[in-house]
Protein backbone atom coordinates (compact mmCIF):
# COMPACT_ATOMS: atom_id res chain seq x y z
CA UNK A 1 0.00 0.00 0.00
CA UNK A 2 1.86 3.56 -0.68
CA UNK A 3 2.05 5.57 2.04
CA UNK A 4 -0.62 8.26 1.09
CA UNK A 5 -3.40 5.54 1.01
CA UNK A 6 -1.77 4.41 4.43
CA UNK A 7 -2.29 8.46 5.61
CA UNK A 8 -5.69 8.42 4.19
CA UNK A 9 -6.98 5.17 6.02
CA UNK A 10 -5.43 6.28 8.93
CA UNK A 11 -6.45 9.54 9.28
CA UNK A 12 -10.26 8.62 8.16
CA UNK A 13 -10.05 5.50 10.57
CA UNK A 14 -11.60 3.30 7.59
CA UNK A 15 -10.53 -0.24 7.07
CA UNK A 16 -7.99 -0.55 4.59
CA UNK A 17 -10.20 -3.44 2.60
CA UNK A 18 -13.73 -4.20 2.45
CA UNK A 19 -15.61 -7.30 2.19
CA UNK A 20 -19.03 -6.48 0.73
CA UNK A 21 -21.06 -9.11 1.92
CA UNK A 22 -20.11 -8.38 5.48
CA UNK A 23 -20.75 -4.94 5.38
CA UNK A 24 -23.77 -5.55 3.48
CA UNK A 25 -25.37 -7.70 6.84
CA UNK A 26 -24.20 -4.99 9.09
CA UNK A 27 -26.39 -2.58 7.08
CA UNK A 28 -28.56 -4.91 7.73
CA UNK A 29 -28.66 -5.14 10.88
CA UNK A 30 -28.16 -2.15 11.86
CA UNK A 31 -31.77 -1.09 9.83
CA UNK A 32 -33.94 -4.10 11.58
CA UNK A 33 -32.36 -2.78 15.51
CA UNK A 34 -32.95 0.47 14.31
CA UNK A 35 -36.52 0.10 13.24
CA UNK A 36 -37.26 -2.08 16.11
CA UNK A 37 -36.25 0.46 18.38
CA UNK A 38 -38.31 3.25 16.68
CA UNK A 39 -41.54 1.88 14.51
Amino acid sequence: MRPLQERIINELKVKPEINAEEEIRRSVDFLKDYLKKHP
